[in-house]
């Protein structure tokens, strides 16, 4: 089947979940999915008031037309790069069906057989980290992320916090023993002067990478702090464009760069970034925190990406998950498949995503993040 134009694109919003339809005149649909937390009704606003820039054009558009909207309507925000993010993986995998092919085969072709995943480990204790750290490796996960953050931590005075958190960060490395990766994940709530000793006790468990350990508005305070470090520095999930990526990769102390094609601007830009990373011989560690549609477009950047390290994975063996697609992502021995089939290699389920409606996710922007002893925000 030969390029179509596209026809007509749309906009969903399905829990947490911001969906885009587009389809081309020959009748063929893409998909494509915002990170959630881009501000799921203004980016389905903003794709329904983007949308005829997009329709009536060349479905083989998506550099023309992102690059115009970029420039001429000056958009930077969350909203609307994750609704022009959604639209560009919807027309690349609406290409990638029409000339029957995996979107990986668009991207170049595949440099691996299948994508590592590394499985975020979330728990209300230090107790059940070890258990649930445990069970990934029994289950075959040869890499998994803690939060080690638990237990009324942004209360706790400084030493008692740093105290409890160290000791769940070795617990868990006793336990697993040596075989499994062990990743790190600060989410941004230590000061730079914290996560300096931070790293300098958890150094003998050799962390595959310490994530996000500061709050990413200061390139500078980053760059400090992960000359600071004493372990590869993962950061930059909140960043959007390829000029922030180049900013963090031009510091070489940083070794892992974390853009998320919900937001950061599909496979167009995604593949900027991470050419901009290889050059400088850093790894790509996604964020992945989604719908299967937005893991399954991370999958095809995965499977054609030679500096890709390990995929960000949370569990979609369960509802909603199930829900939005005939089957989920499949993983065997803690690698995630890379499918054949065409496009992003999903169904999503249309009937589902078109009766959906929007269900925040935990008070999503109201703040739900730790407070200090004194009321107070505790970082983040």
């Amino acid at each position: 089947m030969r390029a179509t134009r596209i026809e007509k694109v749309e906009s969903f919003v399905v829990g947490h979940w911001h969906i885009v339809c587009v389809t081309g005149e020959n009748g063929v649909k893409g998909f494509g999915e915002g990170t959630y937390y881009t501000h799921p009704l203004a980016a389905s606003q903003i794709v329904e008031e983007l949308a005829p820039n997009y329709e009536g054009q060349p479905s083989f558009c998506a550099e023309r037309v992102f690059s115009r909207i970029l420039k001429l309507h000056c958009f930077r925000d969350m909203a609307s790069m994750g609704a022009m993010s959604a639209i560009d993986q919807a027309i690349w995998d609406l290409n990638a069906r029409t000339l029957d092919m995996p979107v990986w085969e668009l991207l170049g072709g595949r440099v691996r057989d299948r994508v590592r995943a590394i499985l975020l480990i979330e728990a209300q204790s230090a107790e059940e980290m070890v258990s649930k750290s445990k069970a990934a490796a029994e289950e075959g996960f040869t890499a998994i992320k803690l939060k080690p953050f638990v237990q009324d931590w942004a209360t706790k005075p400084r030493a008692k916090m740093l105290e409890d958190v160290v000791r769940a960060v070795h617990a868990v490395r006793a336990e697993i023993g040596t075989d499994i990766d062990i990743a790190i994940e600060i989410h941004r709530n230590l000061l730079p002067c914290d996560i300096a000793e931070f790293s300098r006790r958890v150094a003998s468990i050799s962390p595959y990478f310490i994530e996000d350990p500061v709050l990413p508005y200061s390139v500078d305070a980053n760059r400090y702090v992960a000359s600071h470090i004493e372990a590869p520095v993962a950061l930059a999930e909140r960043n959007m464009s390829i000029w922030e990526f180049r900013e963090y990769s031009d510091s070489h102390d940083i070794a892992i760069l974390r853009p998320d094609i919900g937001m950061c601007g599909g496979f167009t830009q995604g593949r900027k970034i991470a050419a901009i990373a290889e050059s400088r011989h850093q790894r790509i560690v996604p964020h992945n925190f989604t719908s299967p549609v937005l893991t399954a477009a991370h999958i095809q950047m995965a499977a054609a990406t030679p500096n890709w390290d390990v995929q960000g994975y949370v569990r979609e063996d369960r509802q909603p998950w199930l829900d939005m697609v005939e089957q989920v992502n499949r993983i065997e021995d803690g690698y995630l498949v890379i499918p054949d089939t065409p496009g992003l290699g999903i169904a999503v389920n249309e009937e589902f995503v078109r009766a959906g409606d929007y269900k925040p996710f935990g008070n999503q922007f109201q703040h739900r993040g730790p407070l200090a002893s004194d009321g107070g925000v505790k970082h983040q």
